[in-house]
């Protein structure tokens, strides 16, 4: 019965071999001594203790204060547009037409962010007027951004890079024609290269259309009035999605930087009165793969470059290339140097896009204590050329002051002399 069973001795159960040799080797290991609750306890508290006081102390949010008394770390986007309002810089319809744009980058960032985890790699099969392939964040961030314009019912006129003419939209006050490239560097979302949202806001805007007027006549004189040099923006910049999304913004009294802080979602002050350090850093960008279309006076200059230039005893100059206009220029603004976007020989207008791309960076880099120029010798402002269509393309040198006045010098002194026959010796 189940008494006699449970009073008969059992056997000692068999082990292999395997486990008899690992229950030896147990046995033989040296024993830790058991450390009582209570003791545990203890320990535990003075561990407990030990690093509360090892922590670090928090750390506060920066107060400190600019000459217009803003606080970086501290001050909103909305803060600095309601007190540039507040003192005559700023009016509130453009102040509305940048929160918009302000919020339409907020939604291209978090898409560009999850686009390899969403399908929104790869090429959406299309191209745009200015013969690239369009990628589908070109033409999802393009219709974020039109539909924030239209919304603000601020602006009446559309350029944008995805578009082949102005877009018309209804507008119950101001006059501002709001130019845009959505996604700048967009070949690099694939390889979360940092890319980024450009635009420009011009003004005034206004198209008057008559009853008389035909689909032709009333767009040409949409085209026409959307042909704007960068003298008449009244308000550029950018938004760059890499490690934090950071906009850069000019209304034309200084360049100020404000970092989204996903917490929050506010963009807040992170770049207080920006300004180009000069001389700043030893560096040059631009394509080096294309120098061999470049004329051979920027070859020489480039090779000049490499040497030293103008102080060779402090080396060659550091180069540096990310291959988007954003954050090649917004290291140049941070750090100087110069960046170099010549025509070649493939591209003889250059490849930036005027409208929408040179001129509102042109302001930026002026507005910083910088220069902007393009020209055989980089004589002119990029600032003072007025575009023949809504797409033209135009070269740009742009930089610390000191680095564009020695490009300057370099082409004067030099460019004859290529042009009459080019010479590899410097």
């Amino acid at each position: 019965g189940i008494g006699g069973a449970l009073g008969t001795a059992l056997p000692p159960p068999r082990m292999s071999s395997a486990v008899s040799s690992m229950s030896s080797a147990i046995r033989g290991a040296p024993v830790r001594p058991r450390i009582h609750r209570a003791a545990r306890k203890a320990a535990s508290r003075l561990t407990t203790r030990a690093r509360a006081v090892e922590a670090p102390p928090k750390t506060e949010k920066s107060t400190k204060k600019s000459s217009k008394g803003y606080r970086v770390g501290v001050d909103t986007l909305n803060t600095f547009l309601f007190r540039e309002e507040t003192a005559g810089r700023v009016n509130g319809d453009l102040a509305i037409i940048v929160n918009n744009i302000a919020i339409a980058c907020k939604k291209i960032s978090n898409l560009v962010a999850v686009a390899p985890i969403t399908g929104l790699t790869g090429l959406a099969g299309g191209s745009n007027e200015s013969g690239d392939e369009q990628k589908k964040l070109d033409v999802i961030s393009n219709d974020i951004f039109c539909d924030a314009m239209s919304e603000t019912c601020r602006a009446n006129m559309i350029v944008t890079e995805e578009e082949d003419v102005p877009l018309r939209v209804e507008a119950i006050s101001g006059d501002y024609i709001v130019c845009f490239d959505p996604i700048d560097g967009s070949s690099n979302i694939d390889a979360a290269v940092p890319t980024g949202s450009i635009f420009g806001i011009y003004s005034s805007g206004e198209c008057v259309i008559t009853d008389d007027d035909s689909v032709e006549d009333a767009m040409e004189k949409c085209v026409l009035n959307a042909r704007k040099s960068g003298e008449e923006l009244v308000c550029a910049g950018y938004v760059m999605y890499s490690s934090s999304t950071v906009m850069m913004l000019t209304c034309g009294d200084g360049v100020y930087g404000f970092t989204l802080d996903t917490a929050t979602g506010e963009y807040v002050l992170s770049h207080d009165d920006v300004k180009i350090p000069d001389p700043g850093q030893r560096i040059y960008s631009g394509n080096n793969g294309n120098v061999d279309k470049w004329a051979p006076e920027m070859k020489a200059y480039v090779r000049y470059l490499q040497l030293g230039g103008a102080d060779k005893h402090k080396g060659p100059f550091s180069y540096r290339y990310i291959g988007a206009l954003v954050g090649d220029f917004h290291r140049t603004l941070l750090y100087g140097g110069i960046w170099l976007y010549p025509p070649d020989a493939s591209a003889p207008q250059g490849k930036a896009r005027l409208l929408y791309e040179v001129a509102p960076m042109g302001y930026l880099a002026e507005q910083a204590g910088g220069m902007a120029m393009w020209g055989e010798t980089a004589e002119k402002r990029v600032m003072e050329v007025v575009p023949q269509n809504i797409h033209q393309r135009s070269p740009m040198f742009v930089g610390s002051t000191s680095m564009v006045k020695d490009l300057q010098e370099f082409l004067a002194d030099r460019a004859p002399v290529y042009r009459n026959g080019p010479r590899d010796e410097l």
